[in-house]
């Protein structure tokens, strides 16, 4: 459980710092990006957004360890990294000694629980919007035989579109994904003449053709457990209000005349005295509160990019973004759950003791929050009180890797591979030279190794 807990902890902090520093590369890139078409300022926008859910997954979940090797190899490790690491973050590769600052596994808990609630919070949300959706399709009624042949002019016959009109909308939208549906609200539908039926229907059969509505199902979900951050809410906002550019587009061009469906906009906007809705499930044709400039877009002549220019732009977004990811991934950060100075005992080179004579070592180099190392392999047996009666090197002298080691508590837990078994034991310190050694799964009567820390 709290292998788990201290995941979502280390993706909660390179969430909160890499979405922060690629939202803020896709608005350094913003105003070249807003002289390209708009159906590629949306394709801009979506792939930033994506990138930025994906980096910290990745960053967290990708921890690089470097291999372990035999002994020599390890003990050349050990004057780096027997210096204290104090530092309340573990930066991937190596760093200097920074100030100390450590967090406790309940400070941990508590900032993941608040996470928990506000994505159990937006998980709810959506869950009330995907219901009323479905209200919505299922009180709605079919149009006019006159109305829907008007829409058969814009509506392809591969699209099985469904047009209903509802009375619990202000503006039309767009709902579905294999069965989408057109919906014209019923208070406003008297009051359009036919040329804004048809700037509607041509704007929300645009958002069919491109599959917007499950585009924005998609990223709604995929979004839930970092909805709090600014950044992921500043490119949502804007793929919404690309989105919409793009469906302007589409919907002049099938109109013919630009500035004609601006007007027509213009005259919606009026009619259906549109008001923000926050954390909507459907599509509506004043989605992304930029009607300015939708129509600035629609009525003024602006140099576009070419399409070496486009392609430019595409390469440099590219580069920017490429070197970001290297950064944040050198740059991953992890927590440590414990005391630095408590975890740093535990490094340097340890016997295990029989007799007064060493009969295994131990190599442990601290390594992040975690540790590398080996432990020679070993032949023990013990007598009837569970005290050792004999233990000697093994034959086969060649350290074997430590796969994992975690700090529980004060114990630190190691898991050691010898061949395809695991072998799993705890050293718990007695001072910072004496610690004592209990391994899993020996017989509850056996007495804890004794260990001597040499370097």
């Amino acid at each position: 459980m709290s292998t788990i807990r201290e995941t979502l902890f280390d993706l909660l902090l390179n969430a909160l710092l890499q979405i922060g520093f690629f939202a803020i590369v896709a608005a350094v890139f913003s105003r070249l990006i807003a002289k390209a078409r708009a159906k590629y300022q949306y394709s801009f926008y979506l792939a930033a957004f994506l990138f930025c859910l994906a980096a910290p997954v990745i960053n967290t979940l990708w921890q690089s360890r470097p291999t372990t090797v035999a002994g020599k190899s390890l003990q050349q490790l050990l004057p780096e990294a027997g210096g204290a690491n104090h530092r309340f973050w573990a930066w991937q590769g190596y760093s200097k000694e920074n100030e100390q600052f450590t967090l406790g596994p309940g400070v941990q808990s508590w900032i993941v629980g608040i996470w928990g609630a506000l994505v159990l919070h937006r998980l709810i949300q959506f869950s009330r919007g995907v219901h009323r959706v479905r209200r919505l399709r299922r009180d709605a009624s079919v149009l006019s035989p006159a109305e829907v042949g008007k829409a058969r002019q814009f509506i392809e016959g591969r699209y099985h579109v469904a047009l209903l009109e509802s009375t619990a909308i202000d503006d039309p939208v767009t709902i579905g994904v294999f069965q989408p549906v057109i919906l014209l609200p019923s208070k406003v539908l008297p009051d359009l003449g036919e040329q804004d039926l048809s700037a509607v229907l041509a704007h929300e059969y645009a958002h069919i053709r491109r599959r917007d509505f499950l585009a924005h199902i998609l990223c709604e979900l995929i979004s839930l457990p970092v909805a709090w951050h600014p950044g992921i809410r500043y490119l949502m906002s804007k793929i919404s209000q690309t989105r919409e550019l793009a469906c302007d587009d589409y919907a002049a061009v099938r109109l013919g005349k630009r500035r004609l469906y601006a007007r027509t906009l213009l005259r919606l906007a009026s009619l259906c005295l549109h008001t923000p809705r926050a954390n909507a499930v459907w599509l509506g044709i004043f989605d992304g509160d930029n009607l300015e400039t939708r129509i600035m877009m629609l009525t003024e002549k602006r140099l576009s990019l070419s399409r070496a220019g486009v392609i430019g732009l595409a390469l440099a977004t590219s580069i920017s973004f490429g070197a970001g990811a290297v950064l944040a991934r050198a740059t991953s950060l992890q927590a440590d759950s414990v005391s630095s100075d408590t975890a740093q005992k535990f490094a340097g080179t340890w016997h295990w003791m029989f007799d007064g004579k060493s009969f295994s070592t131990m190599i442990l180099v601290r390594e992040g929050s975690g540790f590398t190392g080996s432990v020679t392999p070993s032949r023990i047996a013990l007598d009837d009180e569970g005290t050792l009666s004999r233990a000697d090197p093994s034959e086969d002298s060649t350290p074997k890797p430590i796969t994992k080691a975690k700090l529980e508590g004060s114990a630190l837990h190691v898991t050691v591979m010898d061949g395809n078994e695991p072998f799993e034991f705890t050293v718990t310190l007695k001072d910072e030279t004496h610690a004592e050694i209990h391994p899993v799964g020996a017989p509850p009567i056996m007495k804890p190794i004794p260990a001597e820390k040499v370097h």
